[in-house]
C-alpha cells in the first residue's frame, strides 16, 4: 500500500490538539503526540491508525495507536485469511508494520489507545514511561 495518504488535526482549529513539552535527554525517545492518521493494511483487510510521525525520510519507526479497522476479518477459508493473521499477529505483538506512507510503525508507547490521549493522559503515559 503506497498512496502516501495523510491526515492531521489541525492545530489552528482542533480544541484537542495541543504541545508536548520536552524538558532532557530522556524524553528524546519519547513520541510526540499521535496527531495524524494513516492507513494500515494486514492481509486484505484496511484500517487507520492515529499515529505521531516522524517526516519522511527519516529511519526512525512513527509510533502509532491501535488500528482501526474498516472491514470485518477476512473468512477463515479464505486465501486470504493465513496472511492476515501473520501480519496482525506481528502488528499485535509490536513488530515493526508500514502505513500507507511506507513508513515503519510501531504500536508501543500508544498501546490501547484508539484515539489521541488528551493531555493529562499524554502526561501520565510519558510520566509512566520514564518510571520503567
Amino acid at each position: 500500500m503506497n498512496d502516501r495518504c495523510q491526515w492531521s488535526l489541525s492545530e489552528d482549529q482542533s480544541p484537542d490538539w495541543y504541545e508536548a513539552e520536552v524538558n532532557n535527554n530522556e524524553d528524546e525517545e519519547i513520541p510526540g503526540p499521535p496527531f495524524d492518521i494513516r492507513l494500515v493494511q494486514a492481509g486484505p483487510r484496511l484500517g487507520w491508525a492515529w499515529g505521531f510521525h516522524t517526516y519522511i525520510g527519516d529511519d526512525s519507526p512513527c509510533d502509532s495507536c491501535e488500528i482501526n479497522w474498516l472491514d470485518p476479518e477476512p473468512d477463515r477459508d479464505s486465501s486470504d485469511y493465513e496472511n492476515y493473521i501473520q501480519e496482525l499477529q506481528a502488528i499485535e505483538g509490536g513488530e515493526d508494520f508500514f502505513n500507507s506512507s511506507d513508513q515503519i510503525c510501531q504500536i508501543n508507547f500508544f498501546r490501547g489507545c484508539y484515539q489521541p490521549p488528551t493531555e493529562e493522559e499524554y502526561k501520565r503515559l510519558r510520566r509512566e514511561y520514564n518510571t520503567d
